[in-house]
């Protein structure tokens, strides 16, 4: 049969394996209840994925991603969060030297946290530990060099629901307590793709 035109141009084409590495930095300020104090976040992560092209410009992948955040403020926090699932991506453009893209990733996520709160002499210790789910957008380009190697860029937004265990030295309690998080990112990528799958 004949190869459709689109086919023949896009390297996101059925049955290409795509394996890459990205990292994303997120920058977040929040403003606690009645303190007129600000907190502002850091937070650096790095995912490694891989799947194939179910249909042309159609990748369907596995992702694991870990991130570290640290932050200062009335609180000092370090926080670290695992988040493992599938994810979907379409690719608009039937170009050969790339194409705008948009993908999404539910999956578990698993945050860990500690930190410190308090000032002078009175300092206390608290963390927190659960599991929960997320789901993370975003909308990216991706660049291809010579058919196979991709360089990505991206923005998107982390979405997260998780049930907290916190301890804390303070009360010398334990408490659970359903969070929220929403979360930009900005995240960039080195890939390859493959007709072969080798990982």
């Amino acid at each position: 049969g004949d190869i459709p035109a689109d086919s023949a141009q896009t390297p996101f084409k059925k049955g290409r394996w795509l394996s890459g590495l990205n990292g994303s930095f997120t920058s977040s300020t929040l403003n606690i209840r009645s303190s007129d104090e600000l907190f502002s976040t850091n937070a650096y992560g790095l995912e490694i994925f891989t799947g194939i092209f179910i249909k042309d410009r159609w990748f369907a992948g596995f992702n694991v991603l870990a991130s570290s955040s640290s932050g200062s403020g009335l609180i000092d926090r370090e926080s670290e969060s695992l988040l493992i699932g599938p994810s979907i991506s379409h690719y608009f453009l039937k170009e050969s030297y790339g194409s705008l893209y948009v993908s999404v990733l539910p999956g578990y996520i698993r945050v860990r946290e500690e930190g410190s709160v308090g000032s002078g002499e009175e300092v206390f210790n608290q963390s927190a530990e659960g599991p929960g789910f997320a789901t993370r957008f975003r909308l990216g380009y991706s660049y291809v060099i010579s058919n196979r190697i991709v360089l990505d860029v991206g923005v998107g937004t982390n979405l997260a629901w998780v049930d907290l265990n916190y301890r804390s030295d303070f009360e010398n309690v334990e408490q659970k307590e359903s969070i929220f998080s929403n979360a930009t990112f900005f995240s960039f990528g080195f890939n390859v793709l493959l007709d072969e799958f080798f990982f």
